[in-house]
């Protein structure tokens, strides 16, 4: 049995981050309450979860306008028919799991999550705290179903964005997007002044030029850090390259302590990658994309100045050189950085969590 069920999905690894943190999170502030973590399609059809993993890494990478054209149908339609069926299928197999697991506040950190508890809720009357919790800067009409208890958003930008949709505004909380403790403190003693590396996070490029590595490691003013993170292919052939102010790393567990040393963090545009650079006060230089819920956080980058959009990573040469010797711009993202943290309340949403947990 579980307190608090934190739903997820093994789609991308944002939705597993975000509920690892807030698992963390919320046993800091009560470490009697019981969390179970569970991937529902885990749950609901163990035999599809592999498959619809790979199929979402295929369609994003190699079919971006196939992806979008289904996430288009999901953000612009309420009650989509995407999720809608697959709900159908499958609400009556995970009611099956709530009734051994007697949640009483289930969190969810994916759209689909929302969507079948909300449809057990109302087919079978079930009392059960509902808190969806939005992963990217959107406002996607497929996280928002009428079962929902508690949102929490990004920004402040997407909680008006959800009234305008008809939320009721006492139920949405801007949380930012949920990290892990260790990226919500950064090291003060690290200024723009005495920062002396460069982060580049590709655990998820494939496609990088030795060449361009090889130009940038002409810069001996800077030491650039390369994290590969779980992709093996591309550290075994970044390893075998010798530079001299280039360091290459596979998976790390220090990424935060690596942040707090940097001036500009280079990657991709996931939602959880984004708030913890933001919680570090650290400059993003982001690979621009096409895919549907990416582009929404580049516009939140863009419109807030948190950093730049690159098209080709060919660039960065040319980026870090106009960037190391103009740290009025740097100082300049830290501050817009420094005014969106301001606006995250976890402990607001903490607090309501636990009491609802206390009250039932």
């Amino acid at each position: 049995m579980a307190d608090i069920l934190i739903l997820t999905a093994s789609f991308g690894m944002g939705h597993n981050s975000v509920s690892n943190a807030l698992k963390e999170q919320i046993e800091s502030e009560d470490k009697h309450v019981k969390i179970v973590i569970a991937d529902i399609l885990e749950i609901v059809n163990p035999k599809i979860k592999s498959f619809s993993s790979k199929m979402y890494c295929e369609l994003t990478e190699n079919y971006p306008i196939v992806y979008n054209a289904f996430y288009d149908i999901k953000v612009n339609y309420k009650n989509n028919i995407l999720d809608s069926v697959f709900c159908n299928l499958c609400y009556k197999k995970f009611y099956e799991y709530m009734l051994i697991e007697k949640p009483k506040v289930i969190i969810s950190t994916f759209p689909l999550c929302s969507c079948i508890v909300s449809k057990i809720k109302e087919e079978y009357n079930a009392y059960v705290n509902l808190i969806t919790v939005i992963t990217d800067v959107v406002d996607s009409w497929e996280w928002i179903y009428k079962g929902t208890n508690m949102y929490m958003v990004p920004t402040n930008e997407i909680k008006n964005r959800l009234i305008n949709k008809g939320i009721n505004k006492n139920i949405i909380i801007v949380t930012g997007i949920p990290v892990k403790k260790e990226f919500i403190n950064r090291n003060i003693n690290f200024s723009v002044k005495n920062k002396n590396s460069i982060l580049i996070v590709l655990s998820g490029v494939d496609n990088i030029s030795k060449n361009m590595l090889y130009e940038l490691d002409k810069n001996n003013n800077i030491k650039i850090k390369i994290v590969t993170g779980r992709n093996k292919k591309l550290f075994n052939k970044l390893s075998d390259c010798v530079f001299t102010n280039i360091e290459v790393y596979g998976y790390v567990n220090n990424l935060n302590q690596m942040m707090d040393e940097s001036l500009f963090i280079v990657t991709k545009p996931g939602g959880v990658t984004i708030f913890e650079a933001i919680s570090k006060e650290l400059p993003l230089i982001v690979l621009n994309s096409n895919i549907g819920q990416e582009k929404g956080n580049i516009e939140f980058i863009k419109q807030n100045k948190l950093g730049i959009v690159i098209n080709d990573l060919g660039n960065l040469p040319y980026v870090f050189d106009y960037y190391i010797n103009n740290t009025g711009i740097i100082n300049y993202y830290c501050k817009n950085m420094r005014r969106i943290r301001k606006t995250i309340n976890y402990k607001r949403f903490f607090g309501s969590v636990l009491s609802e947990v206390i009250m039932v």
